[in-house]
C-alpha cells in the first residue's frame, strides 16, 4: 500500500500552527495592565512553564516557556515540538523557538524560527521610535509599539484586537469572547479558570486562572482532531501551597 494511502490529513495549518502559538486571557476582575504582567510572570510562573501537548488524547509534544530577567528587562524563550507518525513513519514535524525581550511592560525585540516538515521560516521584531518592525517570510510590516505577539503567558492581550504572528509576520485582526469559567487540572491541582475563544484570523480556546496565569489551550486540527496544551508546570512551585 502507498504511503500516501495511509496518511491523514495534517493536523495543523500554519494559520492552526498561530493558534497553537497564541492565546491570552484572565477572568475580568483579575485583568492586569501589560507592565503589570511582566513584572508579575516569575511570581507567578517561577523560571518556566511546561505543556505536554497532545492529539485525540495521545501525547505529541511539548511546549516550553523560560523567564530570565535582563538589564534592560525580562527575557522570554519559547520552544514548541510536537511529531505525528503513523506506522513508525514520521508524517508531520514541527519545531519552533523563539527570544522576545520585553521592556516597560512592552514588546521591544523577538527572534522566532519554525520549522514544519523542513521548510523553515524566520521572523523578526525590533522597535523603531515608537513602532515594531517586523521583518518575516510575508515581507516588511510595521505595527504600533505595544502589539502582543502569538506567544502565550501575557494576559495583558486581553482587549487586543490585534496580534503580531510571529511564524508568518503578519498582523493578525482577533478577539477574545469570554466563555464562562470551569475547573482545569495544574501542578497545583484543579483550579478555577476563566474560558476564551478567539475570533477572527486566530482561532483557539484558552483558559487563564484568576491570577492570570494560562493553565489550558486546545484548537481543532485542521484534519478534525482535538490539539491540546495539558499543565505540567505553570503554577510556580513558591505558589503550590496558596494554590491548594
Amino acid at each position: 500500500m502507498r504511503l500516501s494511502a495511509l496518511t491523514p490529513r495534517l493536523p495543523l495549518t500554519p494559520l492552526a500552527l498561530a493558534a497553537c502559538l497564541s492565546a491570552f486571557s484572565v477572568s475580568p476582575h483579575a485583568q492586569a495592565s501589560a507592565p503589570d504582567m511582566t513584572e508579575q510572570a516569575r511570581a507567578l510562573y517561577g523560571d518556566s512553564i511546561a505543556f505536554d501537548i497532545y492529539r485525540n488524547d495521545a501525547r505529541i509534544g511539548s511546549h516550553n516557556v523560560t523567564f530570565s530577567d535582563e538589564a534592560d528587562g525580562l527575557k522570554v524563550t519559547s520552544s514548541f515540538e510536537m511529531e505525528i507518525g503513523l506506522l513508525f513513519v514520521k508524517l508531520f514535524e514541527l519545531q519552533y523557538q523563539s527570544e522576545a525581550l520585553w521592556e516597560e511592560g512592552k514588546l521591544v525585540a523577538l527572534s522566532a524560527t519554525t520549522n514544519r516538515n523542513g521548510d523553515i521560516s524566520e521572523v523578526e521584531a525590533t522597535a523603531a521610535d515608537d513602532t515594531l518592525k517586523i521583518d518575516g517570510p510575508n515581507g516588511t510590516q510595521t505595527a504600533t509599539m505595544g502589539i502582543y505577539p502569538t506567544n502565550h503567558w501575557n494576559s495583558g492581550v486581553i482587549g487586543s484586537t490585534q496580534l503580531m504572528n510571529t511564524i508568518t509576520g503578519k498582523v493578525n485582526d482577533v478577539r477574545l469572547v469570554p466563555q464562562g469559567t470551569e475547573r482545569v487540572s495544574t501542578n497545583a491541582g484543579m483550579v478555577e479558570a476563566t474560558r476564551y475563544k478567539y475570533e477572527g484570523a486566530i482561532q483557539n480556546e484558552v483558559w487563564y486562572d484568576a491570577e492570570g496565569r494560562w493553565v489550558a489551550m486546545q484548537f481543532p486540527g485542521d484534519d478534525g482532531s482535538l490539539i491540546e496544551l495539558r499543565c505540567r508546570q505553570c503554577v510556580a512551585t513558591a505558589s503550590l501551597g496558596a494554590a491548594r
